[in-house]
């Protein structure tokens, strides 16, 4: 039996990680798989509904390659960030924070890892999500 003390701080905690789960339970991660033989692959999806959620793409690439992702929707608020996420800090992993215009990206990867490309919905937490289509084109040179 849990005193009673304890009582509001439990049912605290647990609202928490509720409220939590429920946001993270929108994103979706999927791991790139290139065709034999191919360097582009392209997804398709409908975009997040909920602010701050993501569909992440992640994709293993050596130092040096080039990727190139190219995002088309007909959501203007639409955008996508591409991230390192296994040696760099909070504060370095940012490889390419896209704003709503900016729908394409290349460059040249600084080490030898994992990288998420992470397509977002709605900018704003008052923004009305459209739940549009969208394709996500992902193109890898040596």
């Amino acid at each position: 039996m849990i005193p009673r003390l304890f009582r509001p701080i439990l049912a605290a905690t647990t609202a928490i990680m509720l409220a939590a789960a429920s946001v993270a339970g929108n994103d979706i991660v999927k791991k790139v798989v290139f065709p034999k033989g191919k360097n582009t692959v392209v997804y398709r999806g409908k975009l997040p509904g909920e602010y701050a959620a993501y569909h992440a793409y992640v994709v293993k690439l050596k130092k040096g390659q080039r990727l190139t992702v190219t995002l088309t929707t007909a959501d203007t608020d639409a955008s996508f960030s591409v991230y390192e996420t296994k040696y760099l800090g909070p504060a370095e992993d940012l490889i390419f924070d896209s704003k709503p215009d900016y729908r394409q990206y290349s460059g040249v990867m600084p080490l030898t890892s994992e990288y998420s490309i992470q397509i977002y919905g709605p900018k704003n937490i008052d923004d009305k999500p459209s739940r549009a289509a969208y394709s996500v084109k992902i193109t890898v040179l040596n």
